[in-house]
This record gives C-alpha cells, structure tokens and sequence, in this order.
C-alpha cells in the first residue's frame, strides 16, 4: 500500500506565518493493530525577513533586508499503530526522521529603486528527529483499495538551528527566525495498488 500526504505547520517565526510538508511512501503490512510505514518526507519555509535600518528613522525604507529560507528531506520510519476497521481507525504515528536540512540567505541592499542582492550564503547539515501524529484513517468513499487519513502532528524538525548557522562575516548581525518544533495538520491518501488489480 503506498500514501502520498500533505502537511501544513502555522507557526510566527516564518514569512507567511506558515510552513509545508510533503510525504511520500509506503505501508509496508498489517499485522493486528501494527501497520509499519517507511517513507519520504520533504518540509519547505521562509523565515520572516530581517529588516536593517542604520539611519535609525522611525519612516524610512530599510536600507537592507535577510531573506531566508530553509528545505529539507528526511527517510523515515514510522511503527503506525491502528486500531479500529477498515471504515474508520484511530491511527498513532511515532516517527524518525534522518536526513538532511539545508538553508540560504540573501542580503539585499536598497539601491534607490529596489532590492539588489548584495551576498548570497548557504549552509547545509544532517539531522533526525521524532515526530508523533494521531488522527483518523478510513474509507470516504466505497472504493476497497483508496484509504484517507487526518491527523495532528507534533514534530521536532529544527529549522532555526540551521537558519543561525547562516554566515555573513562583512555584516554586523546574526540571521534569526525559523522554528525549533512544530505543531500543524495532515491529510493522506493511501492507495492499495494490490487489491485495485
């Protein structure tokens, strides 16, 4: 049985208040009430930007600005615990995570008329983490082999950490924002290509 999901984490420390997951994988059996998963997983954001006013003019345009933004790809591994009917299940999912998480900055200065990049840094790093998810797994519609799962999840995935590694030895600052951890949503859909034949 292979899934594919989406996941959505609301959280201040990034630009559009927000960042997103994609997963992808596969349940491997089940036996009782385990249904082990591996997957793929992917998380993308922009942390809010920095703003930089050297005048010191409560009105006057930033005469620099840091965007960032950070991505990152993990294999997990997932002993999902199922209990319930093929209808409708209480589903829990301890995951690990190990991987890798990269991120990049941009330092822009005002020239006059608009934003013009100035310097360019990225820096990259492995990290694992667990996560923990519970929701709901079952049939919307009557289809034997197509499954839909809602969940919330809890996860330790550290984008701040790598945002702070971001390195700009002419300028007199440190690049912030990102998260530590996260709490958001997610929708799955698994499809049992076995049973579709």
């Amino acid at each position: 049985m292979i899934y594919a999901g989406a996941e959505y984490y609301r959280d201040k420390g990034f630009e559009t208040n927000s960042y997103v997951g994609l997963q992808f994988g596969s349940q491997l059996f089940q036996w009782g009430f385990l249904a082990p998963e591996v997957g793929f997983d992917a998380y993308f954001g922009s942390p809010a930007e920095m703003e930089f006013n050297y005048i010191g003019e409560a009105n006057s345009i930033p005469e620099a600005k840091l965007k960032t933004q950070f991505s990152s790809y993990f294999f997990s591994i997932t002993p999902k615990l199922k209990f319930g009917n093929e209808e409708a299940a209480l589903v829990i999912l301890p995951q690990y995570n190990i991987g890798k998480v990269s991120a990049r900055g941009d330092y822009l200065v005002y020239n006059g008329n608009l934003y013009a990049l100035e310097d360019r840094e990225k820096v990259s790093g492995n990290q694992s983490f667990w996560s923990i998810a519970v929701g709901v797994e079952g049939q919307i519609f009557d289809v034997d082999h197509l499954w839909f799962s809602l969940f919330l999840k809890y996860t330790l995935l550290n984008s701040e950490e790598i945002i702070e590694e971001l390195g700009f030895p002419d300028q007199n600052f440190d690049p912030a924002g990102g998260s530590s951890d996260g709490i958001g949503v997610g929708f799955r859909v698994y499809y049992d290509l076995f049973s579709a034949l």
